[in-house]
């Protein structure tokens, strides 16, 4: 309920006033537009059908087989099969060849032998080709209104397609044919050609066996270079011990030589002996004499006869070049060197050898190297040569091939000629129309119903939009954004007799009877916290049911226990007392002008116990100044005083000011709005100007909703009929107890 009463911001309630709900609405209520709109089309469209030539259509269905047409090579020793899979067809170029002047026109003289009117131009129109998705297919079809010429055309057009498939095959195959003749001649000259220039070369460079050549240089490259390293780690073996030797001997292999020679010499050997002793006397005596002592001197003597006797000898076993070579220094240390132990002769030998056997190893390196070079010259000749010699051989061996396969293309050509068959083929019969295409009754029904439809559909809609009324609660609600505060349904007989909406009316109970009491209740909830005292109704335009509205709510009100007064202040045109049949010649105008007590002028209904009604007596000249007058003022608030609910029935409230003076004083305003009656742009205006005048808007009610029924109202008569069954059983289970109680009395 609370739900219901919330007043939704303007911009959240424009919504789309075309949504489903209100455009079948709209359609609902067009349907006096639709039918007949729908009716006229469909009875033209079938009349035209009915006037309309037959038109009839046959097809056939051309298989164009891929694999036929482009399956044999000419160039190939075997039949092969080049098949292009649907996808990857170019259909739409082949049904424009299908349709070209070259492949109809050979048609076109047998076909006007038999109708002269018939030219390309009149025969493609009425053609159509369709290419089947995912098939080697071709529909072709041909509409006429006769049906064996139809049949006629079809049957050329079959013969047409399968000519010009086995010519186009025929004429590939013929083209070969010339190809091969014209390139025979020049293939054989070429082969003839290579075959010389290829012996004259093996002539030129002595070759053999060219792959047995190259490998024996390879191999040849290939120990020259293994012979190389193995050198390589020998001579660095070589060096190591060189060195190794050189360092622990502390000399070099000029002195090495020099003392393997010295050596040898007997004479040498002796004098280095003396020397020696001499040496190690000469140590002796300096402990105990000084230097210039004659043993001392005399001992210094003998030491340099010696040396100079070891030069002579070193002179006589080395020689003078010898001597070149050997510095001074060097000399000086041969005597020490010679005197060592036989060991040490050994190691210096072993150094002479390793020297040896050094340079023989870089004289080694140097020839392999030599070796490794002019084999790798050789072979980067040779491969210049074997390059030469193997385009050659290919040359002549592409020729050869070459040769081979027109030989035999031309063989297999004059073979393929003798069985050439049509690729293309018709997979279907070709029999005369039985029934027309056109005109189809049952689809120019089907079709023109729909096209009436929704032609008339359009044509509701289009009046939709400019229909400037309401027509649904909810197109109300959705177009003014105001509180919705409820609905009222439609019902001819109210106005009438209006006793059927009361306590124990006919109405009672109904459907019509809850409108009213969720209106109230609605009303009750606006604001709990402060009771709704004072209550204008009013409407924007004259006879949207303001007056009925005020009427049944003061009821309804009555009804639920509360002491209501109604007040006809419509001074203008006052009809209250005639839905209530009470008199008007005192009222409203007559309390406000002070001729005679309110009190005494409000009136009461014998069947509304709690429902009194001040009607709106004699009209005045100005009714809005006495509406706006103190006076008026006093009497509301006194009468709020005394009575629970004070409902005021009002003027519209477009044109008149009226209504706004009142509910100024009142506690608010609530505005009927008669759907299938107002105009849109007077609520709007209306609503726009209770805004600018501070107006407190209660909120608006949907009156006169024609076929509106709520969702819920099915509960109403569930509940109220199974009360009313209750009600009825009861009162037989009393009547039969009764009736058992005095059966049973008169027993007794």
């Amino acid at each position: 309920m609370t739900e219901s009463l919330e007043k939704i911001p303007s911009q959240q309630s424009r919504v789309d006033p075309w949504e489903l709900r209100q455009l079948v609405s709209v359609l609902r209520r067009r349907l006096f537009l639709i039918i007949p709109i729908a009716v006229f089309i469909t009875g033209g469209v079938m009349y035209r059908g009915w006037l309309q030539t037959p038109i009839y259509s046959q097809k056939f269905q051309l298989f164009l087989d891929s694999t036929a047409e482009g399956g044999f090579n000419p160039l190939s020793e075997q039949r092969q099969t080049s098949f292009i899979p649907p996808q990857f067809r170019d259909f739409k170029t082949e049904m424009e060849v299908l349709t070209s002047y070259k492949v109809i026109s050979p048609l076109l003289p047998e076909i006007q032998s038999r109708y002269a009117d018939l030219d390309y131009d009149k025969l493609v129109k009425k053609l159509k080709l369709k290419h089947l998705q995912e098939t080697a297919i071709i529909e072709v079809s041909y509409q006429d209104t006769d049906p064996e010429k139809i049949k006629f055309i079809l049957n050329q057009l079959k013969q047409a397609y399968t000519n010009y498939s086995l010519n186009k095959l025929k004429s590939s195959t013929t083209q070969a044919e010339k190809l091969v003749d014209t390139q025979l001649p020049d293939l054989k000259k070429r082969v003839d050609r290579l075959q010389g220039e290829l012996q004259i070369f093996r002539r030129k460079y002595n070759l053999v066996d060219p792959e047995q050549q190259s490998q024996i240089l390879s191999e040849r490259l290939a120990n020259a270079l293994q012979q190389k390293q193995e050198a390589l780690t020998l001579l660095g073996e070589t060096e190591s011990s060189f060195n190794s030797l050189q360092k622990e001997l502390g000399i070099d292999i000029k002195q090495a030589r020099v003392i393997s020679i010295l050596s040898d010499a007997p004479r040498y050997l002796a004098l280095q002996q003396q020397l020696q002793e001499l040496e190690n006397k000469l140590a002796t005596e300096s402990t105990r004499l000084t230097n210039g002592h004659p043993a001392i001197a005399d001992l210094l003597e003998k030491r340099q006869r010696i040396l100079s006797l070891i030069r002579q000898e070193v002179v006589a076993v080395l020689g003078v070049e010898t001597l070149r070579e050997l510095n001074i220094t060097e000399l000086k240390q041969l005597p020490a060197i010679s005197a060592q132990q036989s060991s040490r002769l050994l190691l210096t030998q072993k150094l002479i050898e390793t020297a040896t056997q050094l340079q023989g190893l870089q004289t080694r390196l140097k020839y392999l190297a030599a070796i490794e070079n002019q084999t790798r010259k050789d072979l980067q000749q040779f491969a210049a040569v074997i390059r030469q010699y193997t385009d050659l051989s290919r040359n002549l061996e592409i020729a050869n091939e070459s040769l081979g396969r027109f030989l035999t293309a031309k063989e297999n050509l004059q073979i393929e000629t003798a069985r050439k068959v049509s690729p293309w083929q018709v997979i279907s019969l070709i029999e005369a129309p039985r029934k027309p295409i056109s005109p189809n009754l049952p689809r120019d029904l089907l079709l023109g119903g729909i096209a009436g439809v929704l032609a008339g559909v359009g044509v509701a809609i289009i009046v939709g939009k400019l229909d400037n009324k309401y027509h649904s609660p909810e197109e109300l609600q959705n177009d003014t954004g105001q509180t919705f505060l409820g609905t009222i349904p439609y019902h001819k007989q109210l106005k009438t007799a209006p006793t059927q909406l009361s306590r124990n009316g006919t109405l009672a109970n109904s459907a019509y009877w809850e409108a009213y009491i969720s209106l109230q209740t609605n009303l009750d909830f606006l604001e709990p916290d402060k009771p709704l005292k004072s209550l204008v109704i009013s409407s924007a335009l004259p006879g949207e049911g303001k007056s009925t509205t005020s009427l049944y709510l003061a009821k309804i009100a009555a009804a639920m226990g509360k002491r209501v007064l109604l007040i006809d202040a419509d001074l203008r045109n006052p009809t209250i007392h005639r839905y209530v049949d009470l008199t008007n010649t005192w009222g409203l105008s007559n309390a406000i002008s002070g001729v005679a007590e309110a009190q005494d002028l409000i009136q009461t209904l014998p069947e509304e116990e709690n429902l009194s009604i001040l009607t709106a007596g004699q009209t005045p000249p100005n009714p809005a100044r006495l509406l706006a007058s103190g006076k008026m003022k006093d009497l509301l608030l006194d009468f709020q005083t005394k009575y629970d609910l004070v409902i005021i029935d009002t003027p519209p409230l477009h044109g008149f000011a009226d209504a706004k003076y009142l509910a100024s004083q009142a506690d608010g305003l609530m505005m009927v709005v008669g759907l299938d009656k107002t105009e849109k742009p007077a609520v709007r205006q209306v609503l726009k100007d209770l805004e600018l005048s501070h107006i407190n808007l209660l909120g608006i009610v949907a009156n006169g909703v024609k076929g509106y029924k709520p969702s819920y109202s099915g509960y109403y008569d569930y509940y109220y009929n199974k009360g009313k069954d209750d009600s009825d059983r009861y009162e037989l289970i009393a009547t039969v107890s009764s009736k058992e109680q005095s059966v049973g009395r008169e027993e007794k």
